[in-house]
């Protein structure tokens, strides 16, 4: 299953991107924003752990988002992404 509407594969990796770093930076996140289920669940366990936040977390979170979004190139692009951009603060590098 796919998601994020008529979302270009850029706009929805951009919407990933800004909802884990609000996620991980215990900012408030956006509802209702077409990444998908399970990825929302991953986003969701990462902001109720803040500041705990593993490795591992994050690394479910942009797997359920390449796995719901269904578009190879979102995949490529995320697997060529560091672990961790280094604006998502309290993560060990």
């Amino acid at each position: 299953m796919s998601f994020g509407g008529g979302h270009t594969a850029e706009a929805r990796h951009s919407t990933f991107e800004t909802e884990l770093s609000a996620a991980v930076g215990g900012r408030p996140m956006r509802m209702h924003v077409g990444l998908g289920p399970d990825t929302d669940s991953a986003l969701i366990t990462i902001a109720l752990a803040h500041p705990d936040i593993t490795d591992d977390m994050i690394a479910t979170a942009r797997q359920a988002f390449v796995t719901e979004s269904g578009a190879a190139d979102v995949a490529t692009d995320v697997a060529g992404l560091p672990e961790q951009p280094a604006d998502i603060p309290d993560v060990a590098q």
